[in-house]
């Protein structure tokens, strides 16, 4: 099923144009911030009171990167709630847990301007759009590609060679987001240029280091515009 928006870029550049592609988790919050937050949302509906609730299921589930037919099982177990109701309040409140940062519109619009060419290229199933339409970043982006609708997920080189093709331009540029092997090191195989969003656990070592680390999007567009 294809599964990408597309919408041919407008710059009049002859020689070169900027491309970005960056991972939605980046766009909106941290992977792991986004769980946190849903995470302390569904202890309380689910009335766990546990003192150390919180932190056992960000550690099991790797700070946002879990899979959930992993540690659903555990968590249910561990807190004596059904696994269906820890599943059922994810589907409820997952999106509403997301926490839009305003200035991320503001800084892909400053790139937009700048002849940027952007795509927005995610891991999961087709509710991530979802997630895309709740923080209002579909208009912002010239392809948008959800891993599960197209067959591949990052990182596998065709997802973002169907970005790139779905933008109408050479696979070149960066790669923005938070996963070490997902996003940057997924890019940099292809030939990108790796803007690593620093989360929670250290860069791996056995990991070539990013082209550049960031904190915000701020922080990169500053310094690719400079």
């Amino acid at each position: 099923c294809f599964a990408a928006r597309s919408r041919r870029a407008t710059s009049h550049e002859s020689t070169y144009t900027a491309r970005m592609l960056v991972s939605i988790t980046w766009s909106i919050s941290s992977s792991d911030i986004l769980f946190a937050r849903w995470a302390s949302g569904m202890l309380e509906r689910q009335q766990i009171d546990a003192p150390d609730a919180l932190e056992w299921l960000i550690d099991v589930d790797g700070n946002g990167y879990g899979d959930k037919n992993r540690w659903m099982p555990l968590a249910a177990e561990r807190f004596d709630v059904a696994e269906a109701a820890i599943a059922a309040d994810r589907e409820a409140h997952w999106v509403a847990s997301i926490e839009v940062n305003a200035s991320v519109g503001v800084a892909l619009t400053r790139l937009a301007d700048a002849g940027w060419v952007l795509g927005l290229v995610t891991n999961g199933p087709p509710g991530q759009w979802d997630k895309i339409h709740a923080a209002r970043l579909a208009g912002h982006f010239d392809a948008v590609v959800v891993s599960e609708l197209v067959g591949a997920r990052k990182p596998e080189p065709e997802i973002f060679q169907l970005a790139a093709e779905l933008c109408g331009h050479p696979l070149d540029g960066w790669m923005v987001g938070d996963h070490p092997h997902f996003d940057i090191e997924g890019g940099r195989r292809v030939g990108l240029n790796g803007a690593w969003m620093r989360g929670p656990d250290p860069w791996p070592d056995e990991l070539a280091p990013p082209t550049m680390t960031v904190e915000t999007i701020e922080e990169f567009v500053d310094a690719v515009l400079c």
